[in-house]
């Protein structure tokens, strides 16, 4: 009789156990979807911003030209450059710019000062979504760990093995045809990898300066570009 109380108790325990392991595992499944779903936001954002590059870099066509306004913005390279040479239709879904001037030289200039405030909005859009791509990713990284901490697997693994559970949970944890020899391996596939930023092939954010910083400059790069392009330009306007 107190064996069977025991053993009652037992198998109580053991199912709490289970229990708690496999509700606090489904959250932290959803807790890594959601940042797949930030990261897959961000990786959206990524293509927008490559538009508004690309656009920068039609205007200015001259890889001489290019570097000069990589520069003047605070960028050290030119992130993107060689997509935007591949690209032939790098304009699609990029919305048009209208402009408004009494010369083709005015209009111009305001295109590329338009072109850089777009630029740097998108930028800075893309900016706020990899930093709380950064930081949900840091905070579930902490609750995978504390979730470790809190459930030995190998633990739960002879608990499984001895329960009569469902067998869709039990292929989902064990598999079929599971043999203690496959408990090493199965108890590495049931850890959680730590999530990092690496994993999302996101560029970091570029740093760009504010466009009424770099007004003059810009201005001033226009009218170089004009000067040096002018017979392009003019086709580009139309």
């Amino acid at each position: 009789m107190q064996d069977d109380i025991i053993s009652a108790l037992t198998q109580e325990v053991k199912e709490e156990v289970i229990q708690n392991y496999l509700y606090e595992r489904r959250l932290m499944e959803e807790q890594i979807k959601y940042v797949e779903e930030l990261a897959e936001h961000a990786a959206q954002l990524v293509d927008k911003l490559y538009r508004r590059f690309a656009r920068m870099y039609e205007i200015l066509s001259e890889p001489g030209l290019i570097d000069q306004f990589v520069q003047l913005i605070g960028m050290k390279e030119a992130v993107f450059e060689t997509r935007f040479r591949k690209d032939p239709n790098f304009r699609k879904e990029l919305p048009f710019i209208k402009v408004r001037g009494v010369t083709p030289q005015r209009r111009f200039k305001k295109l590329l000062l338009e072109s850089y405030r777009r630029l740097f909005d998108w930028n800075k859009t893309y900016e706020e979504a990899y930093e709380n791509l950064e930081q949900e990713s840091r905070a579930v990284n902490q609750n995978l760990k504390k979730f470790e901490r809190d459930h030995d697997i190998l633990t739960i693994l002879n608990f499984l093995k001895d329960m009569d559970i469902e067998q869709i949970q039990r292929k989902h944890f064990l598999g079929d045809n599971f043999t203690p020899e496959e408990m090493a391996s199965v108890e590495t596939s049931l850890r959680f990898k730590p999530i990092r930023m690496e994993q999302f092939k996101l560029i970091p954010p570029p740093g760009l300066l504010k466009p009424d910083a770099v007004k003059r400059e810009l201005g001033a790069l226009a009218n170089r570009v004009y000067d040096e392009c002018g017979n392009r330009i003019r086709t580009l306007m139309k």
